[in-house]
């Protein structure tokens, strides 16, 4: 009777668990069917066809999240790191956003939807450097002579 009752729990805990796992696929393909409908606008629509599979997914998982979670600002910054794991992402009264590979149409394409999808209306000020890091005051790494900016 005992391992009647623990061969139970393991299946409702693996049907729980299988059927979390259905709804976030089922929430992401909903979330895909949205873009490509044009909901989003047709720019992001554009943008995210443009995207690799493995791309998309990244960016439908922090869709997903912003929807759940609210909090768009930190769902940008998640996009943003998912998309280019090497930037770096800086907010002083804008986002100040570092890529390290030089500037290039499709790294350009994948900012832009990232920007349509997840920043705030309010905060639609995106300031992208490509290349050179520039120097950030209390972050030795970054502070070079004639590689600075100032704000």
């Amino acid at each position: 009777m005992i391992e009647l009752i623990e061969r139970l729990e393991t299946f409702a805990k693996d049907f729980h668990d299988d059927l979390k796992n259905l709804r976030g696929d089922f929430v992401e393909e909903l979330l895909r069917e949205e873009i490509n409908r044009g909901c989003y606008g047709t720019r992001a629509k554009e943008l995210f066809d443009a995207l690799t599979i493995a791309e998309q997914d990244l960016i439908l998982r922090a869709l997903k999240l912003q929807e759940q979670c609210g909090g768009r600002q930190l769902q940008f910054t998640l996009a943003i790191k998912s998309l280019f794991p090497d930037s770096e992402l800086y907010f002083y009264k804008k986002f100040l956003l570092w890529l390290p590979e030089p500037e290039s149409e499709a790294a350009l394409n994948r900012i832009e939807l990232i920007k349509i999808l997840f920043m705030d209306v309010g905060n639609t000020e995106l300031e992208l450097y490509f290349g050179r890091h520039f120097g950030v005051f209390g972050t030795p790494r970054t502070m070079r002579l004639d590689e600075m900016i100032l704000y």
